[in-house]
């Protein structure tokens, strides 16, 4: 064995050197030495161990209320899809085609907006005042969430835009 060497992980076999046993990345675990890949799963399971986290996960059951036969529908049918010349053709907002009813008492939102704009004082203020006549005209809404994000809008220049999406 070279003066360099300190030994071989107990673990994996690996060469662990003095300097690395001096340095604290290589070390003896339970009277173990350890190479520094052995040491960082150690302390990976060590920690999991202490916070009550496995990296195991139990498998998800789904619910089949009592029927064995679990038939999924992945006809062609219930695939839409979205195309250039169906992007953007709506004729507004139109709350009246979701069969899922509004409950402005739940802790859960039960749909989403979009509202977009780009980055300037005229055109925030433009996006607050169609959020806001928004809520007002609908009387049986309340919002539980928002999120916003700023991102590019593909137009006819592509321009950054903060985009918020309200759940209500």
């Amino acid at each position: 064995m070279s003066d360099d060497l300190a030994g071989t992980c107990e673990e994996c076999g690996a060469s662990v050197y003095r300097q690395h046993v001096t340095s604290g990345i290589a070390r003896y675990e339970g009277g173990k030495l350890m190479c520094s890949v052995c040491v960082s799963e150690y302390e990976r399971s060590h920690d999991a161990a202490e916070s009550g986290v496995t990296e195991e996960f139990a498998p998800i059951e789904l619910d089949s209320n009592g029927d064995d036969d679990v038939h999924v529908d992945l006809s062609s049918s219930r695939i839409r899809s979205a195309t250039a010349s169906t992007l953007g053709q709506s004729k507004g907002w139109d709350d009246e085609k979701y069969g899922r009813q509004l409950d402005p008492r739940a802790i859960s939102s039960t749909r989403c907006r979009t509202f977009h704009s780009k980055l300037s004082g005229p055109a925030l203020e433009f996006m607050n005042n169609q959020l806001n006549d928004w809520v007002d005209t609908q009387g049986n809404i309340t919002i539980k969430f928002a999120t916003s994000t700023i991102g590019i809008f593909e137009g006819k220049h592509a321009e950054p835009h903060l985009i918020l999406t309200v759940f209500y």
